[in-house]
C-alpha cells in the first residue's frame, strides 16, 4: 500500500539554529573576500592594457611595435596630434606623428598595417592608416576597442564557404544569382566581347563598390587605409598587368618575388610564438604560384591574434593559413615605400577579416583547395603545376583565374594568333563532378578567354548560393596552339528534304578555313521516332551560336537545386563541334533548366498564361524535340544555319 498525502506522513527536519548560520557564515567571509579580490584584480589588470579614446591628449607620447629586419620586433617612436572624431561611421580615428628607425626616409611604410601602439604602457591600438605622397610619417590609429568590438565575436558561425559549407547533399539552399548556369556563362563572354574589364565579371559589384580604392590611385588629402604589400612569386609580367585593377580595388600593392620558396634558405627563422609586433602573413596561393599579403600582430589574447587594424580583402567570415613573415628589406618610395618580405611557416589561420582588422587562431588550420594544372605548349613542352588556393565564395574565381592566365601567358604570348583548349574537372564531395571543356582561336585575348573558360563554372557553383558545395580539389588540362584555327559554317545539306520518323539521313557541312579553303564533314544524323507529319526544323551551328538562340528565345529559369545546376554545367555547348538541334512547330516548356517538348495545348496556354508565375518554369513557342551532338572538329566553328524539312506520314 502507498502512504497517503496527509500531514502524519510529512517528516520536518530540525533547522540550523541563528548560532549555527553566524559561524557557518564567518567561515565563509575568508574565501568570499578572496573571491572578490581575485576577481577585482583580474578585471583592473584587463582595463589597464589598454587606453580609450576618450582618454586620448594631444602631446602624449609613446612607442610602437614592428619588424624592419628579419624577424626581430622594434621600437619607433609616437606622438599623438589628436582624435578624428566620427571617421567612420561610430568610429574614431586617432592621428599621430611617427619617427625613429627608418621612418624619416620612408615615411608609414606598407606593411606596418597592424603595428601597435602603446602610450604609458597601455594598447592604445594599431597603425592603419596614412595619407599617400605625404613628405613626414603622419599615420592614422585604429582604436584597439574598435578592433575588438567587430573582431572578438563569440561563437561565430562557420563561413559557408568552399570547404566549410553545409554537408547537406540535395543542395537545397536559395540561389543568389538570377540566371541559369548557362546564360550566365554566356553573358560573361558577351560582357568581354563588349570590352567589360576582368575583375568586374569576376568580383560582386558590392566588393568593389566598398572598397576605399577604387581603380584609381587615392587622393594626397586623404587619409586612407595603408596599402597592403602583396608578396607575388612565380608570376609573369602580363598576369601582375592583367589583374592591377583587382589588386588596386583592395588595396594591395602587388610585389613580385617573395613566395614560401624564397623563405626555404630561412630554416629555424620562424619566431617561437607571435607576439605584438611580429611580421604576420596573410596567404590566399600556395605553391608554383604564391600570394600572400603582409601586415602586423597588434594584439594577442592567449592563443587569439588580431592584426592589420583594416582589412585585409573585407571577406567577413574567411579561412586563410596565417604564417609568420620575414622581412628582406625596406625599399623606400615616394608614393608608398614597402616591407619586402616573404611568409614563413605557416602557424595559424584567419577566420575573421573586417572593416577594423583581421583575427585567427594560432594553431588552426585553413583547408584550402588543391590545384593541380597541366600545360601542353606550342613548344611541344608540357609544364605541371601544383597549388593550394583560399576557399572562398568570391576570392577563389578571382584566384584561379590568375592561376590559369599566368600559366598560359608563362609560356604563350598574351596577344597574337594562338587556339587554346581547356578541359579539366571540378571534384565536389559527395555530388557529381563538373567537367570542364571548351576551345578558343582568336588573334587577341586568348589567355584571357581561356581563363574565363576554366574559371566561369565554378564561379556559378560558388555564387549560387546553394548549400552543401564543398569543393575538393581541381584538375585542369591546358593546350596552347600558336595559331589559328578558326572555320566559318557557310552551308548545310542533307540528302534528302523528306523524312520519315526513326530513318538515318546524312547532313554535309561546308566549312571555310581563314585560308579561304573549303572542308566539306558529313555526319549521320537520326530523325527523331514519334514526330508527328508536318513541317520541322534542322538547327546547325556552333556551341555559343546555339546558346545565343537559346537565350534569345526566353529564359530558362533558375535550377532548383544544386543537381540539377551540376547536371546543366556538365551539358555546356563546346566551340569545336557543331550541334543540330531538331525544332518542331509545337509548344514546349523548360522547367528547372531542361527543356521538354511537345505539350499538349491546355498545359502549354496555363504556362504561358499570367495565372502561372515561376522563375523555374517557362513556356516555349516552339520546342526541341531532339539535340545532338556531332563529333569534335579540328576546327573553332562559328555560325549557324537552318534547314527544312518535311516529315512523311508514317505508313
Amino acid at each position: 500500500m502507498g502512504r497517503h498525502f496527509v500531514p502524519e506522513n510529512i517528516g520536518f527536519k530540525k533547522g540550523p539554529t541563528r548560532l549555527n548560520m553566524k559561524r557557518t557564515i564567518l567561515r565563509c567571509l575568508p574565501c568570499a573576500f578572496l573571491l572578490i579580490g581575485t576577481f577585482s584584480l583580474t578585471a583592473f589588470a584587463q582595463a589597464t592594457k589598454f587606453m580609450t579614446v576618450d582618454e586620448i591628449r594631444p602631446g602624449m607620447k609613446g612607442y610602437g611595435k614592428t619588424v624592419f629586419q628579419g624577424t626581430k620586433i622594434e621600437q619607433f617612436d609616437v606622438e599623438l596630434l589628436g582624435v578624428l572624431k566620427n571617421f567612420a561611421p561610430k568610429q574614431d580615428m586617432i592621428l599621430a606623428r611617427l619617427s625613429g628607425g627608418p621612418l624619416a626616409r620612408t615615411g608609414v611604410i606598407a606593411g606596418m598595417s597592424g603595428s601597435p601602439v602603446y602610450i604609458d604602457g597601455k594598447l592604445i591600438g594599431a597603425v592603419a592608416f596614412s595619407f599617400p605622397y605625404a613628405t613626414e610619417p603622419i599615420a592614422g590609429i585604429q582604436p584597439i576597442q574598435q578592433m575588438l568590438d567587430v573582431l572578438a565575436q563569440k561563437n561565430v558561425t562557420p563561413p559557408q564557404r568552399i570547404a566549410q559549407a553545409s554537408a547537406e547533399p540535395s543542395g537545397s539552399g536559395g540561389a543568389l544569382v538570377s540566371e541559369s548556369p548557362t546564360a550566365f556563362i554566356y553573358n560573361q563572354f558577351q560582357k568581354l566581347a563588349e570590352g567589360t574589364p576582368l575583375h568586374q565579371l569576376l568580383l560582386p559589384q558590392s566588393l568593389l563598390s566598398s572598397s576605399p580604392f577604387g581603380t584609381s590611385a587615392p587622393s594626397a588629402a586623404s587619409l586612407t587605409r595603408i596599402q597592403t604589400p602583396l608578396f607575388v612569386s612565380g608570376a609573369t609580367s602580363a598576369a601582375l598587368q592583367q589583374f592591377l585593377p583587382f589588386f588596386s580595388a583592395f588595396g594591395f600593392t602587388p610585389v613580385q618575388g617573395g613566395g614560401g620558396g624564397s623563405a626555404q634558405n630561412l630554416a629555424g627563422a620562424t619566431p617561437s610564438k607571435i607576439e605584438p609586433g611580429s611580421s604576420i602573413n596573410v596567404e590566399l596561393i600556395r605553391g608554383d604560384i604564391s600570394w600572400s599579403a603582409n601586415g602586423t600582430a597588434t594584439y594577442v589574447d592567449g592563443d587569439k591574434v588580431y592584426a592589420f587594424g583594416h582589412p585585409n580583402l573585407m571577406a567577413g567570415p574567411t579561412d586563410v593559413p596565417m604564417s609568420a613573415g620575414y622581412v628582406i628589406s625596406l625599399l623606400p618610395n615616394l608614393q608608398n615605400s614597402f616591407k619586402l618580405a616573404v611568409p614563413l611557416d605557416v602557424v595559424g589561420s584567419f577566420q575573421q577579416d573586417r572593416s577594423t582588422g583581421i583575427a585567427g587562431t594560432v594553431g588552426a588550420t585553413s583547408k584550402m583547395i588543391p590545384v593541380n594544372l597541366t600545360l601542353h605548349s606550342s613548344l611541344n613542352t608540357v609544364n605541371n603545376y601544383k597549388f593550394e588556393v583560399a576557399a572562398d565564395r568570391f576570392l577563389t574565381p578571382p584566384l584561379m583565374n590568375f592561376i590559369v592566365f599566368n600559366a598560359i601567358t608563362a609560356s604563350e604570348r598574351a596577344l597574337g594568333e594562338m587556339t587554346v583548349y581547356v578541359s579539366g574537372q571540378i571534384r565536389l564531395k559527395n555530388l557529381e563532378p563538373v567537367n570542364i571543356g571548351n576551345v578558343f582561336s582568336s588573334d587577341m585575348n586568348g589567355p584571357v578567354m581561356a581563363s574565363l573558360a576554366a574559371v566561369s563554372p565554378l564561379q556559378y557553383l560558388l555564387m549560387a548560393g546553394y548549400d552543401g558545395v564543398v569543393v575538393e580539389g581541381i584538375n585542369l588540362e591546358i593546350t596552347s596552339l600558336d595559331r589559328k584555327t578558326n572555320a566559318q559554317l557557310d552551308r548545310i545539306s542533307v540528302n534528302k528534304a523528306e523524312v520519315t520518323p526513326g530513318e538515318t539521313v546524312t547532313l554535309t557541312a561546308h566549312l571555310r578555313t581563314t585560308s579561304g579553303e573549303t572542308v566539306i564533314e558529313q555526319y549521320p544524323v537520326k530523325i527523331p521516332a514519334g514526330l508527328p507529319a508536318g513541317p520541322v526544323q534542322l538547327v546547325v551551328g556552333d556551341g555559343t551560336t546555339v546558346t545565343s538562340i537559346d537565350i534569345r528565345r526566353g529564359p530558362s529559369g533558375v535550377p532548383a537545386g544544386i543537381k540539377q545546376v551540376i547536371n546543366e554545367l556538365n551539358k555546356l555547348r563546346k566551340n569545336d563541334r557543331l550541334y543540330i538541334k531538331v525544332v518542331s512547330s509545337e509548344p514546349g516548356v523548360v522547367i528547372g533548366g531542361e527543356e521538354f517538348p511537345s505539350l499538349p495545348p491546355s498545359m502549354a496556354a496555363l504556362i504561358n498564361s499570367d495565372r502561372s508565375s515561376s522563375r523555374s518554369v517557362s513556356g516555349l513557342p516552339k520546342s526541341t524535340v531532339q539535340e545532338y551532338e556531332l563529333p569534335q572538329s579540328k576546327y573553332v566553328i562559328q555560325g549557324q544555319r537552318v534547314l527544312n524539312l518535311t516529315v512523311k506520314p508514317i505508313g
